[in-house]
């Protein structure tokens, strides 16, 4: 097995999308995504389209299925035709068979509502995780340390940037807050996580990456 790669050092990432026709259920799906990226948000299938037609960065798709104005799956489909790999999550009021394998066919994962935090915090902090990480092995080890640990999404981006040796200077501009607050974030990580180091749990992290172990 070869050395994982990484993705470079960005000086800005993806927003989300939030495909929502509801605003209060489209505001609580952003309160939770915006901890860790902006999110924008789209009420009917017509403006979504237009907004992922534009030449701008994506983090990740919310995209409920019940739409005024046609069905969500559209949009769905629309993602993948311009980005294979973008992570989406389905939102809908129906539990049917048909659409939970229309989904993951299209490669998305399925909630049905209402959604709760815990889904979007679990789905937020996979899209940080890959977004950084792009090695599929590597980032799978950094996720379910995540899970195991139950780290916050931001947590597990800073997990994420450690490995793509992101610089602290860089995170503080792409996070937008301040050096004291991000050596708290670390400390919290790292009593969870049982290290000494971001070094040295990236270092362990990429030991179990390189001999196929599941452990930290």
């Amino acid at each position: 097995m070869g050395l994982p790669t990484f993705v470079p050092e960005m000086a800005a990432l993806g927003r989300f999308l939030v495909v929502e026709d509801d605003p209060q259920t489209a505001q609580s799906v952003v309160r939770v995504l915006e901890r860790c990226r902006p999110a924008v948000m789209a009420f009917t299938l017509e403006r979504a389209l237009s907004l992922l037609a534009q030449p701008r960065e994506w983090a990740g798709a919310v995209i409920d299925l019940g739409l005024p104005d046609g069905s969500g799956m559209t949009a769905v489909e629309f993602v993948r035709s311009r980005s294979p790999l973008l992570p989406v999550l389905v939102l809908t009021g129906r539990n049917d068979r048909i659409s939970i394998n229309q989904a993951h066919s299209l490669r998305a994962e399925f909630v049905c509502k209402p959604a709760t935090e815990i889904d979007l915090d679990r789905f937020a902090r996979r899209t940080v995780t890959f977004e950084r990480v792009s090695d599929q092995r590597l980032a799978e080890l950094v996720d379910g340390l995540c899970q195991r640990r139950s780290l916050t999404p931001r947590e597990s981006e800073i997990v994420a940037a450690a490995m793509a040796d992101v610089s602290r200077a860089a995170l503080l501009e792409q996070f937008g807050i301040s050096e004291n607050t991000l050596k708290s974030q670390v400390r919290r990580l790292l009593r969870k996580t049982g290290h000494d180091s971001l070094q040295a749990l990236s270092a362990a992290l990429l030991r179990d990456a390189l001999h196929g172990s599941g452990g930290e």
